[in-house]
């Protein structure tokens, strides 16, 4: 009986741990600034779904992640960087040296597609494109086949890299007239709405003044009208009461200014004449003074 338990705990013992291995290895975490994709190693397959929550996963024995970070990366190709630098050729057939560096997210719905077409080697996806291209050309155009490419270190020519500083500082003269242009022209549209605003306002200010002084000269002109008018008419009944003849009706009203005149203290130095025709002085006759 002793030995059929020992047999027993040692089935036991060796199945269950085991067993508890490949549940542990089943498990995989994700962290939240990863990206992963499900890799079945025994079937050598991957999985077409991205997990981008962070967690514990169980995937199965024999699966693990393949992961892509969250974050924003960075590639820079400097001379003392892990890339070199780029070496091309302007249009002009001039060398170019170039370093450069460029930030870039990975697209978690496009991570499936990016592992298969690089197998993980994405950050090689450049020299790689470039490769491609110019065997397309070779094989097309020389009969040749490309077997590697390597992106080295490029520099331009001290002159063409004056002529490129003189270039950049000419545009940014450039903008800066333009920006002053339009600002000028802002400028200038205030002030020309202003002076419109202003001649605006003089105009209805003048011909205010005229309206007012035109209102006066009417009522002046009435006031005139209505008062010899009135005077006529006194003049006319004091004629017929008076059963005066047109010259006595001339002499009378004659006499009657100057008196009035003289009353006010308005004579304006007329002087009262003896003998004199009144009708014979508003003719301008002056005549003979006696």
């Amino acid at each position: 009986m002793a030995g059929e338990e020992c047999m027993a705990i040692s089935v036991f013992i060796f199945v269950l741990v085991p067993s508890i291995l490949l549940i542990a290895l089943s498990f995989a975490t994700l962290e939240p600034i990863e990206y992963a994709l499900n890799f079945n190693a025994i079937t050598m397959s991957l999985e077409n779904e991205t997990y981008s929550v962070a967690g514990l996963y169980f995937l199965g024995f024999g699966h693990w992640f393949i992961r892509f970070p969250r974050t924003i990366q960075t590639i820079e190709f400097l001379a003392t960087g892990e890339n070199s630098l780029l070496h091309t050729r302007t249009s002009d057939g001039l060398p170019l040296t170039l370093g450069l560096s460029f930030q870039y997210r990975y697209q978690p719905q496009n991570l499936y597609n990016l592992y298969l077409a690089y197998k993980g080697e994405h950050h090689q996806g450049i020299a790689a494109s470039m490769q491609i291209s110019l065997n397309d050309i070779f094989t097309k155009q020389l009969f040749a086949s490309i077997d590697a490419l390597q992106i080295s270190q490029v520099e331009l020519p001290a002159v063409f890299q004056e002529a490129i500083l003189e270039s950049i500082s000419t545009k940014q003269n450039i903008t800066h007239s333009e920006r002053y242009k339009e600002n000028m022209e802002v400028t200038f549209t205030t002030q020309r709405m202003v002076a419109q605003q202003e001649a605006n306002m003089t105009v209805i200010a003048a011909r205010g003044v005229a309206n007012q002084k035109l209102q006066q000269a009417n009522a002046n002109a009435q006031m005139t009208e209505q008062t010899v008018a009135a005077e006529m008419a006194a003049y006319t009944g004091l004629s017929r009461k008076l059963t005066f003849s047109s010259a006595e009706g001339l002499d009378y009203l004659w006499w009657d200014t100057l008196q009035s005149s003289a009353g006010r203290g308005q004579a304006d130095g007329k002087e009262f004449l003896v003998g004199l025709d009144p009708a014979a002085y508003i003719r301008g006759d002056r005549g003979t003074r006696s």
